[in-house]
């Protein structure tokens, strides 16, 4: 995998594509989840949902490569950032599952809806539901992982302060 790109690492760079994709997906779902809207989403429900799981994969992947290239990954490192960028990764690790379960509830979703007229409306109604939630779900872990990876970066050991002093 690249690590650098014009002499930036990558995980900055890939990490748009994840905050963009993943959000979407989720957005996409819940108007999935709308009846009347449902033939209007299928196709980019599809793409998004589907195209997140590379998007999040490429920025996690980057992510280890560029903390080890700081020392974050480490044992012995211990200083603040490095616990921030160690949750940080974990944080990613369960984002990454969620975002593998949404695209595979996705999929099925979109095979129920188009066989709706054969199942019971129970079993779209339950598809709807698990979409939401999954949205909801994509919605916070995507915040928690950008949260950690903004400290990280920003104010590893909590003492800045970013307000002007009036």
């Amino acid at each position: 995998m690249l690590d650098e790109i014009n002499g930036l690492p990558v995980h900055p760079l890939a990490v748009h594509a994840a905050v963009v994709m993943v959000p979407l997906a989720g957005l996409l779902g819940v108007l999935f989840a709308v009846p009347r809207l449902r033939r209007w989403a299928r196709i980019p429900l599809a793409f998004v949902a589907v195209g997140a799981v590379p998007a999040v994969y490429v920025a996690k992947e980057s992510g280890e490569k560029l903390s080890a290239v700081l020392g974050f990954s480490s044992p012995s490192a211990d200083s603040a950032a490095a616990k921030i960028v160690r949750q940080h990764a974990e944080r990613a690790d369960l984002l990454f599952i969620l975002v593998i379960a949404y695209a595979v509830a996705t999929l099925v979703a979109l095979a129920v809806s188009a066989k709706a007229d054969e199942l019971p409306a129970v079993a779209s109604a339950a598809l709807s539901v698990l979409l939401v939630l999954g949205a909801g779900a994509l919605a916070v872990q995507t915040f928690r992982v950008g949260e950690s990876g903004a400290q990280a970066v920003w104010n590893p050991t909590g003492e800045q302060s970013f307000t002007p002093d009036n």
